[in-house]
C-alpha cells in the first residue's frame, strides 16, 4: 500500500470561497510546502472532508461532507496543517512579513538565507512557502491595533493567490504597522 508510511494531519485549507477541513497525508519527512511545490501534482488530496462557505471565516453549516476531495492547488490561498519547512540550521534567518489577500492578512515570519532580503526571497521562492508564528488579521482594519482572529505555529501560503507582501522590518518606523505581531 503506497500510503502505509505516510503521516496523517488535520488540515484547514482556505480558498477564496471555501474553508475545507479534513485530513492531509504527507510522505515521510516531507514538508507541506515541499509537497505542494511538486510540479506534477495539480491537486491536494484530502480525506474525511467538510466544506464550508465563507473562506477562512467559515460561514454556517457544512455545504458538503465527503470521504475524499481533491482541491485544485491553484485555488488554495493558504492552509494550516502538515509539517513546516526545515531549512539547514545556521544559514537562515527569520524575517517578519505581512502577506495580503482580498479579505485578510497573514502576519508572521519566513525563513530566508542570511544573504537574501525579503524581496529577493520572494522573487526566488516556490509557489508555496511556510509562514511561521502566523496570525490571521481581518482586512480592512489591519494595522489598527486589532488582535489576530487566529494564531498558528505555521501556515503554508500559496504565493500565486496573494495580492502583496509588506516587509515588517522596513515598516516598523510607521506607527500603523510597527506594533503588529
Amino acid at each position: 500500500m503506497p500510503f502505509a508510511n505516510w503521516s496523517e494531519f488535520e488540515a484547514v485549507v482556505v480558498t477564496r470561497a471555501h474553508r475545507v477541513e479534513g485530513k492531509l497525508r504527507l510522505p515521510p519527512e516531507t514538508a507541506t510546502a515541499a509537497y505542494l511545490n511538486l510540479e506534477n501534482k495539480a491537486f491536494l488530496p484530502l480525506e474525511d472532508v467538510r466544506v464550508y462557505p465563507g473562506g477562512f471565516r467559515r460561514g454556517g453549516e457544512a455545504i458538503l461532507e465527503a470521504g475524499f476531495l481533491a482541491v485544485a492547488k491553484r485555488q488554495l490561498l493558504w492552509l494550516a496543517g502538515g509539517r513546516p519547512m526545515q531549512p539547514p540550521a545556521g544559514i537562515v534567518v527569520r524575517r517578519r512579513a505581512a502577506i495580503f489577500f482580498a479579505d485578510n492578512v497573514l502576519v508572521g515570519e519566513v525563513e530566508t538565507l542570511k544573504s537574501l532580503d525579503l524581496p529577493a526571497f520572494f522573487s526566488r521562492a516556490g509557489a508555496f512557502v511556510t509562514l511561521f508564528a502566523a496570525g490571521v488579521y481581518p482586512l480592512p482594519g489591519f494595522g489598527e491595533g486589532r488582535a489576530p482572529e487566529a494564531r498558528f505555529d505555521f501556515l503554508t501560503v500559496h504565493l500565486g493567490g496573494i495580492e502583496g507582501v509588506l516587509e515588517l522590518e522596513r515598516a516598523d518606523a510607521h506607527p500603523r504597522w510597527g506594533g503588529l505581531y
